[in-house]
């Protein structure tokens, strides 16, 4: 599958797993992370392959970038289901985009695409159907059923000591 009508595209691990058809007609960035996080040998050879190809650029973006996304990931509630590969390509996104470009991430992580739409970035979802709106999440502790209008340091209630969870607002 294909991005229609993109010029840039950042390529999640999902791109690799699900076998992304690169086109002459884009171009591709990733960050180091990915090939750290793909597991099948299949995966990994798609990436080298583009790396090799010279089709495929592995951008580590500025720190500044990923402190933002660092923030709003918290404010937002997403920062304990984003990995730091995740955050890094978000990152790369929010930089892309500051230089003028219109970048899409290809992904299929819910997490990934609810920051992306609230970034302003496009986002191309491969064997999921994608995120149909974007969520606002309440904080909120299972064992002493405490609410937090922010998250919590290591996601641990500090009244009881629970993990904490996360659920959508109502809107």
């Amino acid at each position: 599958m294909r991005c229609p009508h993109l010029r840039l595209v950042i390529l999640d691990t999902s791109a690799f797993i699900q076998g992304y058809n690169l086109s002459p007609e884009e171009d591709y960035y990733t960050v180091p992370e990915v090939l750290g996080e793909i597991r099948e040998e299949l995966g990994r050879m798609r990436y080298e392959g583009a790396q090799a190809s010279g089709k495929l650029r592995e951008t580590q973006p500025e720190e500044k970038w990923v402190k933002e996304i660092e923030a709003k990931a918290r404010a937002s509630g997403e920062a304990h289901k984003l990995s730091q590969t995740d955050k890094q390509l978000l990152a790369l996104g929010l930089q892309l985009k500051s230089g003028g470009e219109v970048p899409a991430i290809v992904s299929d992580d819910y997490s990934v695409q609810n920051m992306a739409s609230r970034l302003g970035l496009r986002f191309v979802p491969q064997a999921t159907r994608g995120i149909k709106k974007v969520l606002e999440w309440s904080i909120y502790c299972p064992g002493c059923r405490g609410r937090f209008d922010s998250p919590q340091e290591d996601n641990v209630c500090p009244i009881c000591g629970t993990e904490l969870k996360r659920k959508p607002r109502r809107s």
